[in-house]
């Protein structure tokens, strides 16, 4: 019963590991410069925008006065809103850790290797 099982089972991947790759449709197509300069420059303004649509980026830009900074993006040039995405790229992805925060974290980990050698004992 089993060996029948995996038997029946093997074979189904071996079908659709051999047929699968036949069944996609795929179309691949030129495109002109026109078409792909139009689209970078798309989605280098939609970064700036899903950027500047964050929540933390809100409260400072309202901070610094400056809270209606996202309408502003569509009067950008695209040199300016490709120099933004490319800085937007650059920041560090998890941001800046408080020392408060690195002695917390420190600490947690102290108070657990002191815990787990008193188990040991």
């Amino acid at each position: 019963m089993r060996k029948g099982f995996h038997r029946l089972i093997c074979g189904i991947l071996i079908a659709t590991s051999v047929l699968m790759p036949y069944a996609a449709q795929t179309q691949a197509a030129m495109i002109g410069s026109e078409q792909a300069i139009a689209a970078a420059q798309g989605a280098e303004r939609a970064k700036v925008k899903a950027f500047l649509a964050r929540a933390d980026v809100q409260r400072q830009l309202a901070a610094l006065g400056a809270p209606g900074a996202a309408e502003r993006v569509n009067a950008l040039t695209d040199d300016e809103a490709r120099s933004l995405a490319e800085r937007i790229d650059a920041l560090p992805a998890g941001g800046d850790i408080s020392v408060a925060a690195a002695l917390l974290i420190v600490l947690i980990l102290v108070l657990l290797v002191v815990l787990m050698d008193n188990r040991r004992r």
